[in-house]
């Protein structure tokens, strides 16, 4: 079964791989993601991924809930970001993807949703 907390960790938080390196690890080559309604392709995903990885400090992920059926993955969980002036940014993720038969995700499609911090 595929894990969301390894693919997040290694594409936002494990510097030691390019960002290139931890998407061939995690995602297809035809690879395309949906966030609340907007779609890009995996070229543009990488774009984003290295921008969030030079804006963040820290991040840390939380799963609530995880179900793989068939190529079907459906996931909950909860993300914190720590930005460099120390301020903490929390969201909540609701995400449903299709798998390739190798593992890595083909296809994804998520809903988020801001969380106040504490």
């Amino acid at each position: 079964m595929p894990s969301i907390t390894a693919t997040l960790h290694d594409l936002l938080a494990a510097h030691e791989l390019t960002v290139d390196e931890a998407l061939m690890r995690h995602v297809t080559d035809d690879y395309r993601q949906s966030t609340d309604g907007d779609w890009i392709d995996r070229a543009a995903f990488a774009q984003q991924l290295t921008g969030l990885r030079a804006a963040i400090d820290a991040v840390e992920f939380e799963v609530i809930s995880e179900l793989t059926e068939g190529d079907a993955y459906a996931e909950r969980h909860i993300v914190t970001i720590t930005l460099p002036d120390g301020s903490r940014r929390r969201q909540e993720v609701f995400l449903f993807a299709r798998l390739a038969a190798d593992g890595r995700f083909a296809q994804l499609e998520e809903l988020t949703r801001p969380l106040q911090t504490a």
